[in-house]
């Protein structure tokens, strides 16, 4: 019996032995401090995944959808021809006072090509750097250059009028045409000029040079002496 207490309280310690060497495997690996730096690690790398799964830390996925997303948004552009306000107004540094101001400029004068902006009030050279990126390019930027042939053009048309007839040569698109170009024609001043380019915008562009008779002011006479310098473009 004495033998077979010493048998059992054997394997009992035996048995503890074993226990304690499972409870710690890393008891024979890492120091007391070695642990501990290993569990606080374990411990905040299973939290990170409980917070990411349970969605309270933010998705890598959405981030990336919303990085997308934005950058789609700069590859919208407008047509300075067409574009609205309320589309103006979505453009980063625009705002509502400039978006009416190019729309009135438009109205008046109309956009001959996309560094016309610069003509705007309030739209320096500056301001444009940060916002043609928004806009599709269009026209010729040297043709209608204030540096460019065409002031020459105007000085001529000038003596021209001043003579009583328009030059033969010289020719004016009325559905393209701004108030500048329109008051070159003989018998149409800055009155009659504003007057074609509201008709201009209600009709959505003229598609005979005889709705020109519809302005207040241009009768018969008139018309016949712009006649051969005006035309309706392409």
């Amino acid at each position: 019996m004495f033998r077979a207490f010493a048998l059992c309280s054997r394997a009992n310690s035996h048995k503890s032995d074993l226990s304690g060497k499972m409870k710690n495997p890393f008891k024979n690996y890492l120091t007391g401090d070695e642990q501990k730096i290993l569990g606080f690690l374990v411990f905040f790398a299973l939290l990170g995944m409980g917070l990411n799964f349970f969605g309270v830390m933010p998705k890598n996925d959405a981030e990336s959808s919303d990085s997308l997303n934005f950058e789609k948004d700069y590859e919208i552009k407008y047509d300075l021809r067409s574009v609205s306000a309320a589309e103006l107004n979505t453009i980063p540094g625009i705002g509502e006072k400039k978006a009416k101001a190019i729309i009135e400029y438009r109205d008046k004068y109309g956009f001959r090509s996309k560094p016309d902006l610069m003509k705007v009030k309030g739209i320096g050279k500056a301001t444009y750097a940060k916002l043609e990126k928004y806009f599709i390019d269009f026209g010729n930027p040297e043709l209608y250059s204030e540096t460019s042939e065409s002031v020459k053009a105007d000085e001529t048309v000038g003596n021209f009028k001043r003579k009583g007839k328009n030059p033969l040569h010289f020719s004016v698109n009325i559905n393209t045409a701004t108030m500048k170009e329109l008051t070159a024609l003989r018998g149409i001043g800055p009155t009659k000029a504003e007057r074609i380019l509201k008709l201009r915008k209600e009709l959505g562009g003229f598609t005979d040079v005889n709705q020109l008779l519809k302005v207040k002011g241009i009768g018969t006479k008139t018309l016949d002496k712009i006649k051969n310098n005006i035309s309706l473009g392409e």
